[in-house]
């Protein structure tokens, strides 16, 4: 996780489109939409494209740690 947060933290305030997000994620389109929909992940449409704040992409990572260490 530290080693997915670390370049996140250096691109706190800039927008990831949704295929970077996916990349980064490790998913794909259909699970980013799930996230969407779902309300797991906050994201902003601006003419038809997504796209999510690297923080709020960090805090997903940050809360998907914790609720697999619970398990």
């Amino acid at each position: 996780v530290d080693a997915l947060c670390v370049p996140l933290r250096r691109k706190r305030d800039r927008w990831l489109d949704n295929c970077e997000t996916c990349r980064l994620l490790n998913v794909s389109a259909r699970t980013m939409q799930t996230y969407r929909d779902t309300g797991k992940l906050p994201y902003s449409q601006i003419n038809g494209k997504i796209y999510y704040k690297a923080s709020d992409v960090e805090a997903f990572l940050l809360d998907q740690v914790r609720d697999n260490s619970k398990k």
